[in-house]
């Protein structure tokens, strides 16, 4: 799904409005997608009660909107409009001439009387409609002071559009800004939404379709996409009835070493459940007996002695996967080289044989086949010699470049995960959650990546679809056992339902 610029989609509101959509409609349309996110939190809490906060621009109108369906959903909403009522203009307006009774209706109140409204109603959720994307410069009062009531209130947040003191083409705050957890962005998701400075304001991001006309979209020209079920879905391979394993690729795992013996096992597992028709595990004789007791009878564990070997035997194999737990051991520095070199088939490298380019980055303009790098922001930072504290700060220049500079595909972990080329396009991902931070869930991803190359799919492809069904997967988990109990092994359980999700 393309990512816009403010000016983008403002003219993509123009245009539709112009072509007959009257902007009540349009607003109409958001407010309602507002409400149903309201509703989630209310059903949640066992509540009736919202609080929605008000500016006088575009977003406010919205709320207004979203006030007027939940008192019609049989809900309790309080409206505050942090304006006077007759300083609404053109659809806020309208819509505010269609407010029902069931809307508690508060103009300008300062905040204590805020905190009395809060007490006297026990709102269960708040819905942010201050600020949008028409924001220039420093929040002022008296939005400022409203924005740090609502993060005072540790109530759960629903951000219209762009949460209120958020720059919506960089996503820098200017002074307060809320701390939602769900945005409602409109028609397309814009660009300072996703990048890595909006990340703790944003929350969950859901885009609302309000009935943009999709030949307008497509004249759009983004260099930045966000990846949605529906982008993914597609690329995926469909399995015919009359099809064998041999139809879905053999992939080859390298991994594991003394002490990381679980690593190679999820790396291997992950593939399977991902698609492969055949999956053989690579690990170091020492940990062999280790490593075959922990693995599912589908994948082929194989001791290996003669590491310089595999380079050459890796022809017989329709992808590679190298690196989770594999060590530092001269014979790993030596056979990753070998492996890049080789280019006997697509491959995904991560952890330790990342460590290994990072020490002789020549190694990658020999590669002759596609490669795709996951790196997480420490392993970035050893590629290119800088700190994981300076890859974070510009994320999406570190990818583009490194991508450009190497022709690889790149998938730089971590929340909003970054999926770039050569051509410099970037995809960032729309699932996944906290917690996932923990060890193992790389490991998996690997794995997921290269049952992707063996099916046959792009290098960029496997990349974008392998990140978004990671994610995806570890938001089932997130349902199941919370964010602080989750584990690899768990994602890799609800592979299959992730899966089935995109059909």
């Amino acid at each position: 799904m393309k990512a816009v610029s403010t000016e983008q989609i403002r003219q993509l509101d123009q245009r539709a409005i112009a072509s007959g959509i009257p902007g009540e409609e349009l607003m109409e349309r958001a407010g309602f997608a507002v409400a149903r996110a309201a509703v989630e939190f209310l059903k949640k809490r066992d509540s009736r009660s919202a609080l929605l906060l008000a500016g006088k621009g575009n977003n406010g109108g919205d709320a207004i909107v979203a006030a007027r369906h939940l008192a019609g959903a049989g809900c309790r909403p309080v409206l505050v409009l942090m304006c006077r009522r007759d300083e609404l203009q053109g659809d806020a307006l309208l819509h505010a001439q269609r407010l029902v009774s069931g809307v508690a209706l508060h103009e300008m109140p300062g905040l204590e009387q805020l905190r009395q409204i809060v007490a006297e109603t026990a709102p269960a959720v708040v819905v942010d409609g201050l600020l949008g994307t028409g924001l220039r410069g420093d929040v002022r009062e008296p939005y400022a002071g409203a924005i740090r009531f609502i993060n005072e209130l540790g109530l759960p947040v629903v951000a219209i559009d762009v949460p209120s003191g958020i720059d919506s083409d960089t996503g820098a705050a200017h002074g307060p800004c809320v701390r939602a957890d769900v945005t409602v962005t409109m028609g397309l998701p814009k660009i300072g939404l996703l990048q890595p400075a909006a990340t703790d304001s944003v929350g969950s991001l859901r885009v609302a379709d309000i009935g943009f006309p999709a030949s307008f979209v497509a004249e759009i020209q983004t260099d930045v996409e966000l990846l949605t079920a529906g982008d993914v879905a597609p690329l995926l391979p469909r399995r015919r009835p009359s099809s064998n394993k041999g139809d879905y690729g053999h992939l080859l795992v390298i991994a594991g070493s003394e002490g990381y013996t679980g690593a190679p096992v999820l790396c291997a597992h992950a593939a399977a459940r991902s698609g492969a028709g055949l999956v053989t595990l690579a690990v170091p004789r020492s940990i062999y007996p280790i490593v075959a007791a922990q693995c599912p009878p589908e994948i082929m564990p194989r001791p290996v002695d003669d590491w310089d070997a595999l380079p050459a035997e890796a022809g017989n194999f329709d992808a590679l996967a190298v690196g989770p737990g594999l060590g530092q051991r001269p014979e790993v520095q030596k056979l990753v080289a070998k492996m890049v070199e080789a280019g006997s088939a697509p491959m995904v490298v991560d952890a330790d044989a990342l460590n290994v380019l990072a020490r002789d980055m020549g190694v990658l303009r020999k590669a002759r086949s596609p490669l795709v790098m996951t790196p997480h922001p420490g392993e970035m930072g050893r590629l290119i010699g800088k700190t994981a504290k300076d890859v974070q700060a510009h994320r999406w220049e570190v990818a583009r470049n490194f991508a450009a500079e190497h022709d690889v595909v790149l998938a730089l972990k971590g929340a909003g995960t970054v999926v770039t080329d050569r051509t410099g396009k970037l995809w960032i991902n729309s699932t996944g959650n906290p917690g996932m931070a923990r060890g193992g869930m790389g490991d998996a991803l690997t794995g997921m990546i290269g049952a992707l190359l063996a099916q046959g799919l792009d290098a960029g492809v496997a990349a974008r679809a392998g990140v978004f069904l990671h994610g995806l997967a570890g938001d089932l988990v997130r349902e199941r056992h919370g964010e602080r109990s989750m584990q690899a092994g768990d994602l890799i359980a609800c592979l299959g339902a992730a899966f089935e999700t995109l059909g």
